[in-house]
């Protein structure tokens, strides 16, 4: 079967994510992104599903919004040696929290985050799957 999965990465638990994030935001943007996540490689050739689940920790350090975009960038950090080398090799570790009615997810990265005070939030790997549009955290192998 054809790898399923549209991307990989951190997904966090959305009440608790903006919860977390709500005292951060400026002129919050209309489009909130219904699974709020790190994206740690799109369109993977591989998969390896046995890693979905795994916890991921992410400290926000910066927040940015340009009407466009409005998103977040973190520092990862895993216990699991594969899923850290994943998160270190990503050139600008970001959430994208919400989006203008012509903005593109791909484009927070381009933000210019400024400093805030660190907020710890953790979330799990997983996958968003091509089949069920659907993030998928735990897999049966």
């Amino acid at each position: 079967m054809e790898n399923p999965f549209i991307y990989i990465g951190c997904f966090f638990q959305r009440e608790e994510f903006y919860s977390a994030v709500s005292g951060i935001r400026k002129n919050m943007l209309e489009r909130e992104i219904a699974d709020p996540h790190v994206t740690f490689k799109y369109k993977p050739d591989k998969v390896n599903v046995a890693l979905f689940g795994v916890p991921v920790k992410a400290v926000v350090t910066g927040y940015a919004n340009d009407g466009k975009n409005e998103g977040l960038s973190v520092r990862l950090s895993c216990t699991v040696p594969e899923i850290q080398e994943m998160a270190d090799s990503i050139a600008v570790p970001h959430i994208t929290i919400a989006l203008s009615g012509n903005g593109e997810p791909v484009d927070t990265k381009k933000l210019n985050f400024l400093p805030v005070p660190p907020v710890e939030i953790t979330g799990l790997f997983g996958g968003y799957s091509v089949l069920s549009g659907t993030v998928t955290e735990n897999v049966t192998v």
